[in-house]
């Protein structure tokens, strides 16, 4: 499995899926979802208003993103409500999002869920959780499907460049404790920005 760090905007990452969660009880949209309505002229708030997107607790859809970003789909999960948000529901979250993913027959992923004061967590926490999550997913998953799926499974984080080592330490910290679960590959962009550095 391999973890790519990036400091690019999450809807430019060259994945398949773009994996982004909005709260039950916030609007207008914020984040990724918030700049993902905005990409679609409205569209999501739109869908809000109807009630045909609730933003209930692992509430799912799939829309196409139609050229409008790089990934070719736009996964969106319903986080709840915002005084729910935790790192134990993270991790819940992540085996239900794994699992998803894995029936979608996709193995190139961005996950960009919120992180922020205001939420409670923070980037590298959250990614560490929900890495974790998905080995928890896959302990209770038929293994004779978990080798070849992890094997070439690409999950991508997007984050701002001041972010970067907080959440190079969360997914080297996910690496370590599960290197007998899960071999994790990690790169990052180089502190010179002369390539790209992988962690074994």
């Amino acid at each position: 499995m391999d973890v790519i760090l990036s400091t690019g905007a999450a809807d430019l990452q060259e994945c398949d899926v773009l994996v982004t969660g909005f709260f039950q009880d916030e609007r207008p949209l914020k984040g990724s979802s918030g700049w993902i309505d905005w990409r679609f002229n409205g569209m999501l708030s739109h869908f809000l208003i109807e009630k045909k997107l609730t933003g209930d607790w692992k509430e799912t859809t799939l829309i196409p993103s139609g050229g409008r970003v790089t990934p070719q789909r736009i996964l969106l999960v319903g986080l709840g409500k915002v005084r729910d948000y935790s790192y134990p529901r993270l991790r819940e979250l992540s085996s239900h999002l794994f699992e998803t993913v894995k029936n979608l027959n996709t193995t190139s992923i961005c996950v960009s869920l919120p992180y922020e004061e205001r939420y409670n967590v923070d980037c590298g926490k959250s990614a560490e959780v929900l890495i974790e999550g998905l080995a928890d997913y896959l302990d209770t998953s038929p293994s004779s499907l978990n080798e070849e799926y992890v094997k070439g499974l690409m999950v991508f984080f997007s984050v701002e460049e001041e972010k970067l080592p907080e959440m190079l330490l969360g997914v080297q910290t996910a690496q370590s404790i599960l290197k007998e679960r899960l071999k994790i590959r990690v790169f990052a962009p180089s502190e010179r920005k002369r390539g790209i550095r992988s962690s074994r």
